[in-house]
C-alpha cells in the first residue's frame, strides 16, 4: 500500500508541474523556429525564474532525489539558464527529520535485532537529517559514542520514480538545446544519485580517507565501526564539534582563525593532489570544529559524495594550468581538448574564442588577495555563452563546485584573510610531491 501510494502521488506531483513547463518552453520555441516569432530575452528570463522557483518548490516538497537533481542542475552553468541556475543554488540538502518511530522498525529489519540489544542508548531526536537520510547520536554497550546514519526506509523506491520522470523530462527538454545531448548528463546524475544511496560505498570511502588521515595533526576522519555498518545503517566514531561557520565558534576568542583556515586547505589539497580521494561536498554542515589546548580541531564527516582524482586526470589539469600561465594559445586549447570539454573535430571553430578568453583573463592580472570571482565567473559564463557545443564533464563541474564551496567557507570563517595566499605553499608542496597515485582506491586499500 505505501509503495503504491509513492507511486502514484510523486508521479501526479511531477506531471502537474513538469508537462505545463515543457509546454510553457514549448510554444515560444516552436512559433520562433517555425515562424520567427521571437521572444525578448527580458521575457526568456522571466519565464526561466518562474519555472525554477516552480521546480524547485517541486523539489522540497518531493524530497528525496529532486533536491539532489536541482543541487546538480545548479552547477550545469553551461547548459543551464542564468535564471535557473541562481534560483536552484538555494536548495540545501536539509529536511524535517522523520519521528523516530518510522526509523526503529527499519532499524530492528537491518540489523535483525532490535537497536536496544546492541546499544545502550540512541537519541531519538535527530542530529541531522538530509534527503537520503538522518543522523541519530547513540553510544555503544562498550561506552563508544557514535553517529548513526540512517537511510530512510522508502527512499529507494522514491529514487527510481524521480529518476523514472527524470530520464522521460530529459527527453522532452532536449528539443530545446538541439547542438547538445543531455543524454550523458542524465546518466551521470542518476550514477551520482544511485552511488549516494550506496551506504556500502559511502563505508568504504570513509575507510579509506580515515586511513589516509591517520596520524594527521589537527584534522579528524571518523571511523567506520564495521560490526555495526549495514547496507542501510552506517555507523561511525562521534566527532564532537560545531558547525565551522556557526557564529558562537567564530566568536570566540581562543579560536585561532588563520590556523583553521591552513588546516581547511591543506585537508582539501592533500586529499586532492596527493592521496586523490576527496569529499566533494565541502559545505559547512559536513565540516565541524572544536578547540583543544587553543589549537582548532577540523572534522570532516559525510563521504556520500566522493571524487577519486587519477595521476592521469591530475596531470592534465596540471598541464590546462601550466599551458594558461605560459600564456600558450595552442597547448591550452589541446588540454581543453583532454580534459574533454570539447571534441578535436571543433579546434579549429573554438580555438580563437578560447584564445580570446585566455587572453581576457590573462590581462586582467589581479592582485593577490583581490580576485574578484564573481566577475570571474561571468566572464567564463558570457565565453561558454558563443561557443556553442561546450559541455563541461561531471569530473570538471565537481571539481569546480568543491572549490567554490570551500571558497564560501574561507569567505564565513576569516574574511579578513587571503586564502590564495594560505594555498599557495601548500599546493606547491603538494604538486611537488608527484600528484595522487595511479589508483588512489586500490593502493588505500592495500595500505590498510
Amino acid at each position: 500500500m505505501q509503495r503504491a501510494y509513492h507511486v502514484v502521488v510523486r508521479s501526479l506531483l511531477a506531471t502537474a508541474v513538469l508537462f505545463p513547463m515543457w509546454l510553457a518552453y514549448a510554444v515560444p520555441f516552436f512559433l520562433e523556429r517555425r515562424f520567427g516569432r521571437a521572444v525578448a530575452p527580458e521575457a526568456w528570463e522571466r519565464k526561466h525564474e518562474r519555472y525554477a522557483k516552480r521546480f524547485y518548490w517541486l523539489a522540497v516538497r518531493m524530497r528525496g532525489g529532486l533536491i539532489k537533481v536541482g543541487q546538480i542542475l545548479s552547477t550545469r552553468v553551461d547548459i543551464m539558464p542564468a535564471g535557473w541556475t541562481r534560483a536552484l543554488s538555494g536548495l540545501q540538502d536539509e529536511v524535517d527529520p522523520l519521528p523516530w518511530s518510522r526509523l526503529e522498525g527499519h532499524l530492528e529489519r537491518t540489523y535483525g535485532r532490535h537497536p536496544d540489544e546492541l546499544f545502550a542508548k540512541i537519541e531519538r531526536e535527530a542530529h541531522a537529517a538530509a534527503s537520503f537520510g538522518q543522523v541519530h547520536r547513540a553510544r555503544t554497550k562498550d561506552g563508544r559514542d557514535v553517529a548513526l546514519k540512517i537511510k530512510y526506509p522508502d527512499i529507494e523506491l522514491k529514487l527510481r520514480i524521480d529518476l523514472w520522470f527524470l530520464g522521460r523530462a530529459v527527453r522532452l527538454f532536449n528539443v530545446f538545446l538541439p547542438r547538445i545531448s543531455l543524454r550523458p548528463i542524465y546518466e551521470e546524475i542518476s550514477r551520482a544519485l544511485s552511488t549516494e544511496l550506496d551506504y556500502e560505498q559511502e563505508a568504504r570511502f570513509t575507510r579509506i580517507v580515515h586511513d589516509n588521515f591517520r596520524g594527521r595533526e589537527g584534522v579528524v576522519i571518523p571511523e567506520v565501526i564495521d560490526a555495526l555498518t549495514t547496507r542501510d545503517v552506517i555507523c561511525t566514531t562521534w566527532f564532537d564539534g560545531e558547525k565551522i561557520t556557526k557564529p558562537s565558534l567564530l566568536a570566540r576568542e581562543d579560536l585561532d582563525r588563520e590556523r583553521l583556515l591552513e588546516r581547511l586547505l591543506h585537508t582539501w589539497i592533500d586529499m586532492m593532489y596527493v592521496d586523490g580521494v576527496f569529499q566533494s561536498d565541502p559545505h559547512p554542515g559536513n565540516l565541524l570544529v572544536r578547540v583543544e589546548d587553543g589549537a582548532p580541531i577540523l572534522g570532516v564527516v559525510d563521504f556520500g559524495q566522493v571524487k577519486v582524482l587519477t595521476r592521469e586526470f591530475h596531470q592534465k589539469l596540471v598541464g590546462s594550468v601550466m599551458a594558461f600561465a605560459m600564456g600558450n594559445e595552442s597547448m591550452f586549447v589541446g588540454s581543453l581538448i583532454s580534459l574533454g570539454l570539447f571534441p578535436e573535430s571543433e579546434r579549429e571553430k573554438l580555438a580563437p574564442l578560447v584564445g580570446a578568453l585566455m587572453k581576457r583573463l590573462r590581462e586582467r592580472r589581479p592582485a593577490e588577495g583581490d580576485m574578484d570571482f564573481a566577475s570571474l565567473r561571468d566572464e567564463v559564463l558570457g565565453a561558454l555563452d558563443e561557443m556553442e557545443g561546450i559541455v563541461i564533464p561531471q569530473e570538471i563541474v565537481l571539481y569546480g563546485r568543491t572549490f567554490a564551496l570551500l571558497a564560501g567557507v574561507t569567505r564565513a570563517i576569516a574574511p579578513g584573510l587571503n586564502p590564495i595566499a594560505v594555498a599557495k605553499p601548500l599546493l606547491t608542496q603538494a604538486l611537488l610531491a608527484g600528484g595522487p597515485p595511479a589508483d588512489p582506491t586500490a593502493q588505500a586499500a592495500a595500505a590498510s
